[in-house]
């Protein structure tokens, strides 16, 4: 059997050399199955987080769709608005290294949510803070000892 050249999954350099299957159909097209397709992402993303260089565009889209998050929920998370998710996405800019960096992390800490749900719960939190708005009291910061430890006054 020869190669697939899965271009389903937004990305042009990703061939599968088994693991699926190909049906003829009687109007001349043909029918993929591909097996264990969550499987198959996780693998990709592996590869993504870990590869040199900045993220494409179609990499980033990739990551986005997988996450399940739309543009504003990814810009949201990376500290920026939806349309600079689009540049990103559509290659017309690049990625900075801080959100390329960031979104690998918050990628990977998806993939393997048994030890590292905290990160993306904690990238996720701090980026609902953007939606509060500040008062002059957020910026006085009180704490006591109690006991052991210092902890900040409520």
């Amino acid at each position: 059997m020869k190669e697939y050249h899965y271009t389903e999954s937004g990305l042009d350099n990703v061939y599968l050399v088994n693991g699926f299957e190909i049906t003829p159909l009687e109007n001349g097209e043909q029918e993929i199955f591909i097996h264990d397709l969550s499987g198959l992402h996780k693998a990709i993303g592996l590869n993504l987080i870990f590869k040199q260089g900045p993220l494409s565009g179609k990499e980033i889209k990739f990551i986005r769709t997988t996450l399940d998050f739309s543009q504003k929920t990814l810009g949201k998370a990376l500290g920026c608005d939806y349309q600079t998710i689009l540049l990103w996405e559509k290659s017309n800019h690049s990625i900075s290294r801080s959100a390329d960096h960031l979104l690998r992390v918050l990628f990977h800490s998806y993939l393997h949510p048994e030890k590292d749900k905290l990160i993306f719960d904690l990238v996720n939190e701090i980026a609902e803070l953007d939606a509060i708005e500040p008062s002059v009291e957020s910026n006085k910061m009180q704490f006591k000892e109690d006991g052991e430890k210092w902890e900040k006054v409520a």
